[in-house]
């Protein structure tokens, strides 16, 4: 009997500690659940999101679509909890200038995502370091650079090399139909590693198409990032994201880490700086020689910059290229108009210059209804608070996620008329004049973390596509004409990139 009670007593015993295991764990999952989903004072209102994933979920269709939506409902500053980060999306252009211009310091910091970490070498670049001492040293010299190799004559010598080996590809490709993403491509990696390390390529080289490959590749599998991008503890996990993200940095570092070796042993000379790689080296030996702390100007630092510029110009001026031609063999009676243009200040005998800004205001309204109409950046790169700051009655607190919506602003019905209708009129005053800076346009951000390649990339834009309207017409594929450009648009988070399209590019005669 007393075994009997002795074996019933250890029993209730065992329940009695397993329930109490069991509710201890129940109360825990509950709390963080209910702390998961727990919005920080004064933090601007938003979706609620899931427990522990916040609204992760319900970010995989265009960003501008859903932050529309979202924007809609709870205005132009909303937050929300994605998963274990808090992140607040600005709206329109009030709220987006009164943070990235009146207070450009408070919102000049980079999230600390992991999959840029791994990409920049532990945030040793330019484009996605936050804002600090070293980061101050290397914008000041990019923007040094491309002062000097990309503005004014040089940089329209480095283009003007490049026209005659295009006007050989289109001759040989006759009036097929073509996808210039490729021929773009070409061309602009041409332009930078010119700038970057006085090297020109083939249009036909295989580093070109390697360089494209990587690209696709980063872009394809990385949309999103990682999950520890928004899951910290998640980088300790052997998931097969980083170790693709690390490869995919070894490659682009190689890539360019070839080219830069090549360079310095065959070509630098620090009395006769000629590009951008030389004009770092230059800056290295002079801190070294004045015995300044180089640990801001190391081997790493230089290769991330190089891939900044590199990369960076290269790969915006082709997306908004490529959706400039798409949008001439749509409309052509705007392409016409145009050429006419072209045709009377410039003619056909020599070609369009730097100078020739501020005398073609249609083509240039052309030009910018392009950057406004495809704003293949809508989301920019993501911003970050370096400390809380306060905006209109909201406090976004230190370390959030700042996300600015330029679709928002770029397609506001109360800023533009019609504005789901490419019309270079929406840059065109009554006396013609072009409109640069329509207070709600913003292709390039704003404040401290404005884009550094903003004027190269406007002349490189200006150059190139006034130069092909000048001699070459776009049109339709026969057989497709009804198909229209919008709906080339893949919704996918990548933002406004064009899915692969083919037209007829003939010579102008």
């Amino acid at each position: 009997m007393i075994d009997f009670l002795g074996t019933l007593t250890e029993s209730s015993l065992g329940q009695v500690n397993g329930l109490t295991i069991t509710a201890t764990l129940g109360v825990l999952l509950v709390s963080m659940a209910i702390w998961s989903v727990s919005r920080p004072s004064r933090f601007p209102p938003g979706p609620r999101g899931l427990p522990i994933v916040g609204s992760i979920f319900d970010m995989t269709d265009n960003p501008e679509v859903v932050f529309g939506k979202w924007a809609k409902k709870y205005g132009d500053i909303f937050g929300l909890k994605v998963g274990q980060r808090w992140m607040v999306v600005l709206n329109r252009k009030d709220v987006i200038k009164e943070a990235l211009i009146k207070q450009d310091v408070e919102f000049a910091g980079r999230p600390d995502f992991y999959s840029m970490e791994l990409f920049t070498e532990g945030f040793k670049d330019i484009a996605f370091s936050t804002y600090t001492d070293t980061w101050k040293l290397h914008r000041k010299l990019g923007h040094t650079a491309l002062r000097h190799f990309a503005t004014g004559k040089p940089l329209q010598k480095l283009v003007s090399s490049v026209y005659p080996k295009v006007e050989k590809e289109l001759a040989e490709n006759g009036e097929k139909p073509i996808d210039t993403r490729l021929l773009l491509t070409l061309i602009m990696y041409n332009v930078f590693s010119q700038m970057c390390y006085g090297k020109s390529y083939d249009l036909h080289d295989p580093n070109v198409k390697e360089w494209m490959r990587m690209n696709d590749e980063l872009n394809a599998n990385f949309g999103l990032g990682l999950a520890a991008d928004y899951f910290y503890w998640a980088k300790y996990f052997p998931t097969s994201g980083p170790r693709l993200m690390k490869a995919l940095t070894v490659d682009f570092e190689k890539f360019v880490e070839s080219e830069l070796a090549q360079h310095k042993q065959q070509s630098y000379d620090p009395d006769n700086i000629s590009d951008f790689y030389s004009m770092l080296l230059k800056a290295q030996e002079d801190a070294e020689r004045a015995g300044e702390d180089v640990d801001k100007l190391t081997d790493v630092h230089i290769l991330q910059t190089i891939l900044d510029i590199f990369s960076g110009g290269i790969q915006s001026t082709v997306d908004t290229l490529y959706w400039a031609f798409a949008l001439m063999s749509e409309y052509s009676e705007i392409q016409k108009k145009a050429q006419t243009e072209i045709d009377s200040v410039i003619g056909r005998d020599r070609v369009p210059t730097i100078e020739d800004r501020g005398t073609l205001p249609y083509t240039e309204a052309t030009l910018y209804e392009v950057m406004r109409y495809s704003t293949v950046g809508p989301l920019s790169l993501p911003h970050s608070t370096i400390c809380d700051a306060k905006i209109r009655d909201y406090v976004i607190p230190k370390g959030a996620i700042v996300m600015i919506n330029l679709h928002s602003m770029h397609f506001d019905p109360q800023e533009w008329d019609d504005p789901d209708s490419f019309k270079p009129e929406h840059f065109l005053d009554e006396a013609g004049t072009v409109r640069q800076h329509p207070p709600s346009f913003m292709p390039f951000g704003a404040g401290r973390r404005t884009c550094l390649g903003e004027a190269a990339a406007k002349a490189d834009l200006f150059l190139i596509f006034s130069w092909f309207l000048q001699n070459y017409t776009f049109s339709k594929v026969p057989g497709k004409e009804s198909e229209n450009v919008i709906n080339l648009i893949p919704q996918t988070v990548a933002g406004r990139i064009l899915e692969p399209y083919e037209i007829v590019i003939k010579e102008r005669k």
